[in-house]
């Protein structure tokens, strides 16, 4: 998700707080009335970014912060788009040795794999958080806090997948674009 100015100013309001605000506070400090602020506040949280630790009060996720760093540029997001050598490929397995035949060398063949793969697959690499080491791995941070930020969700099954598979499409599509970029 790209964040819209206002967007990254309830965010960077938020980051500079030590303890959960309220909507009203948040309108205050950033200079909006409070539906609005509220809408925002509603958005970033489904997106992950911002999390209601009590009612009525919010605060940013560490996915909030991470979508205030600078992003990608145009070389990183080539070196992140390039497939790795097979012994570094994401393997699918279904439990512990149970391997499915099927893996991704890259994060574009990932999107087309996970579309594929067993779910049962799925929610065994979520639940080991495999899916987030290999992004790591492949030195895609933002990547790996979009799918820590579905599994706290608790999704399963076909739920599951899509989100997984969302979230990565997307990711992948926004590294597309910017490895196309001048």
């Amino acid at each position: 998700m790209r964040l819209n100015p206002i967007k990254q100013r309830i965010l960077e309001a938020m980051a500079s707080e030590n303890q959960p605000r309220t909507p009203k506070d948040i309108a205050k400090k950033v200079g909006l009335n409070f539906s609005s602020c509220m809408m925002h506040i509603l958005g970033l949280k489904k997106a992950g970014y911002v999390s209601s630790p009590t009612k009525g009060h919010y605060e940013i996720t560490l996915l909030g912060r991470e979508a205030l760093k600078p992003k990608v540029g145009r070389e990183e997001a080539l070196f992140l788009l390039s497939p790795v050598a097979s012994e570094k490929a994401f393997h699918f397995y279904t439990g512990l040795h149970k391997y499915t035949g099927m893996h991704a060398n890259s994060l574009r063949d990932f999107c087309e794999k996970v579309k594929h793969a067993d779910v049962r697959s799925i929610e065994f690499h979520l639940s080991r958080k495999d899916f987030e080491r290999w992004f790591e791995s492949l030195g895609d941070r933002e990547l790996a806090l979009r799918v820590t930020a579905i599994r706290e969700k608790e999704a399963s099954g076909e739920m599951l997948r899509k989100l997984v598979y969302d979230a990565a499409k997307s990711h992948c599509d926004e590294l597309i674009a910017l490895s196309q970029s001048s």
